[in-house]
C-alpha cells in the first residue's frame, strides 16, 4: 500500500485525541519547558485546533514543493528531455523564490494580516503548480516553479506569526512540535510519493498532487484570526527584497551555467559579468538595509559571536543536507545505473534517520547541555561525505546507502541542538529576529546545496579526459562534490567551537527546538 503525504494530516488530527503522560516539549518563541499533561489542550482553545491544522497544511505544502522533486531529479529530467544539470533548476528556482521573498511576505503580513497573505500564498502555490503542467516548454516550467515558490514563501513566512497569535503561550510548545512532526512526515512521504510517480511514468503528479491541499489551505485560511485594528503599521522593504533575490539568483546562474556547451565568447559573462553583478546587488542590498527603518535583516545581532556562528552552522547544515538529497539520487540513477526507485529509497532512508535522531538529540541536550554534541554531529557529516566520495568512485550502492544513513543521523542531531543555540543566543524580545534568520539561512542553504555541487560536477565533466564514459565522469564529479561538502562541513566544525554565551537579560533555561 502506498501512503500519500495526506497521511501526515491524519497524524495531526490524531494528536488531539491522545492523552499522554507529562513530557517536556519544545517551544520556539519562549524557550521554556511546556508540560503536556495539563488539563488544557489546544483543542480546547477557541479556534486552536482549526488554526493548527491549517498551519500544518501550510508546512506540508512547503515540503511537497521540495521532497518529491529532489528525490527524482534524474528521472524527472529524463522525462522532460533535459540534462540532470538543467533538471536541478526545477528545484533551485523554487528554493530561490522561497528563500528570497520569505522575509518580505512576513513583513507584509504584519501590514495587511498574516491570514490574508497565507491565503493568497496557498492560492498562488496552486496556480504555479497547475501552470507547471498545463503550459508547454521547460522555461515556462521553471517560471511556474518560481511562482509556486513565491506562494510557498507567503505561507511559510506567516505560519509562526499566525500560530503564536492564536495559541496560548503555555500550549505553543505542543503546537510547534505538532507542526514540526507533520512537516517531517510530509518530507518522508513526499520522497516516496515522488519516487512512485516517476516509476509509474506520471511526472505531472509531482505538481498536480499538492493542488487540492493548497486549495483546501486557502479555504481554511479564511477562518484564521485577523489582526487587531490598532496594530502598528510596518513598512515593507520592497527594494531590499528585490536586491536580495537579484543577488542570489545571479550567483546561482553564474555557478550553474552549462560549461560544456557555452561558447568562449559568452563564457566571460558567466565567469566575470554575472558574479560582478551579483556582488553589486549584494552591496546595494546592504546599503539599502542600513538606510531603512525596518530592515529585512537586523545585522546588529550578528555582533553576537554565539548567534553569528550558530547561523553559520545552520547554513552549512542545510547546504550539506540538500546536497545529500541531490547528489545521492543522481549518482545512483545516472552513475551506477540503478532505477529511480532505488534513488528514492535513499531519500526515504536519510529523511527517516533525521526525524528519529532529531528528538533523541533534543532529549540528550536537554539533560547534558554538552558543548560537544554540535561538533560531534558536524564531524559525522565530514566523515560521511569522505566515505560517500570513496563509495561513489568504487560504485558501491551499499556504501552510498550506509553512509547516507550516517549523514542523516548527523544532520538530525545537529538540527535540533543548533536551532536551540540560535533561539537562545538573543534576548527574549528578539526571538522573532532569530527565527527569521534561521528560516532564511535554512532555505538559502537548500538553494546552494544544489547549485554548488552542480557547478563542481559540471567543471569535472569538462576537465575529465581520456575517453571516460558518462557514468564514470559523473562518479568523479560526485567524488569531488562530496569532498567539497566535506570541506564546508569542516568549516562548520570550527564554527561550533565558538564559545556559547547566554544573553545578559535572559535567565530562562533553553530547551531543544525542532525546525519544520
Amino acid at each position: 500500500m502506498v501512503v500519500t503525504p495526506l497521511g501526515a494530516l491524519f497524524i495531526v488530527n490524531l494528536r488531539f485525541r491522545l492523552r499522554v503522560e507529562p513530557m517536556k516539549l519544545f517551544t520556539l518563541n519562549r524557550l521554556h519547558a511546556v508540560t503536556a499533561g495539563t488539563d488544557a489542550s489546544i483543542a480546547d482553545t477557541a479556534g486552536g485546533r482549526d488554526v493548527l491544522v491549517t498551519i500544518s497544511i501550510g508546512e506540508i505544502l512547503v515540503q511537497l514543493g521540495l521532497a518529491p522533486v529532489v528525490a527524482v531529479i534524474p528521472g524527472l529530467a529524463t522525462a522532460l528531455g533535459v540534462s540532470a544539470t538543467d533538471g536541478a533548476w526545477i528545484l533551485t528556482v523554487f528554493i530561490l523564490a522561497l528563500a528570497g521573498t520569505l522575509l518580505v511576505w512576513g513583513r507584509l503580513g504584519d501590514l495587511v494580516g498574516h491570514g490574508a497573505v497565507f491565503a493568497w500564498g496557498a492560492a498562488i502555490y496552486a496556480v504555479g503548480a497547475g501552470l507547471a503542467v498545463t503550459l508547454e516548454g521547460f522555461p515556462v516550467l521553471l517560471a511556474s516553479r518560481a511562482l509556486q515558490g513565491v506562494g510557498a514563501a507567503m505561507v511559510s513566512g506567516n505560519n509562526l506569526a499566525i500560530l503564536s497569535r492564536a495559541i496560548p503561550e503555555r500550549l505553543q510548545g505542543r503546537a510547534i512540535a505538532t507542526v514540526a512532526t507533520a512537516s517531517s512526515l510530509a518530507a518522508v512521504l513526499g520522497a516516496g510519493f515522488g519516487t512512485v510517480a516517476i516509476a509509474l511514468g506520471a511526472w505531472p503528479l509531482l505538481f498536480l498532487g499538492p493542488i487540492p491541499l493548497a486549495i483546501w489551505a486557502a479555504a481554511r485560511a479564511q477562518r484564521l484570526p485577523v489582526l487587531p485594528a490598532d496594530r502598528p503599521r510596518v513598512r515593507v522593504d520592497w527594494a531590499g527584497a528585490g536586491l536580495l533575490v537579484a543577488a542570489t539568483t545571479l550567483l546561482a546562474i553564474a555557478l550553474n551555467h552549462p560549461h560544456g556547451t557555452t561558447t568562449e565568447t559568452v563564457m566571460p559573462l558567466f565567469h566575470v559579468g554575472l558574479p560582478v553583478m551579483a556582488l553589486a546587488a549584494a552591496v546595494a542590498f546592504v546599503i539599502v538595509e542600513r538606510q531603512v527603518r525596518v530592515p529585512l535583516m537586523d545585522w546588529t545581532h550578528l555582533r553576537s559571536r554565539t548567534f553569528a556562528s550558530a547561523i553559520g552552522v545552520n547554513t552549512v547544515l542545510h547546504l550539506t543536507m540538500m546536497s545529500v538529497m541531490f547528489l545521492g539520487p543522481v549518482l545512483i540513477v545516472q552513475g551506477l545505473g540503478y532505477s529511480n526507485t532505488a534513488g528514492g529509497v535513499l531519500l526515504v532512508v536519510v529523511q527517516t534517520s533525521m526525524v528519529a535522531t532529531a528528538y533523541l538529540s533534543g532529549w540528550l541536550y536537554d539533560r547534558t547541555r554538552s558543548g560537544w554534541i554540535r561538533p560531534g554531529a558536524v564531524a559525522i557529516l565530514v566523515a560521511s561525505f569522505v566515505a560517500w566520495a570513496m563509495s561513489g568512485v568504487s560504485g558501491s550502492y551499499g556504501g552510498i546507502m550506509a553512509f547516507g544513513l550516517l549523514a542523516g543521523l548527523g544532520s538530525g542531531v545537529l538540527l535540533t541542538v543548533n536551532n536551540t543555540v540560535i533561539m537562545g543566543s538573543l534576548p527574549d524580545e528578539y526571538r522573532g529576529v532569530a527565527s527569521g534568520m534561521l528560516e532564511t539561512t535554512r532555505h538559502f542553504g537548500h538553494a546552494f546545496g544544489i547549485t554548488i555541487p552542480t557547478a563542481i560536477m559540471a567543471v569535472v565533466a569538462v576537465s575529465v579526459t581520456g575517453g571516460a564514459g558518462e557514468a564514470s565522469t559523473l562518479r568523479w564529479g560526485f567524488f569531488w562534490s562530496c569532498l567539497g561538502m566535506a570541506a564546508l562541513s569542516l568549516a562548520g566544525v570550527l564554527l561550533t567551537l565558538v564559545p556559547l554565551r547566554r544573553p545578559k537579560n535572559d535567565v530562562r533555561p533553553d530547551v531543544p527546538v525542532l525546525s519544520a
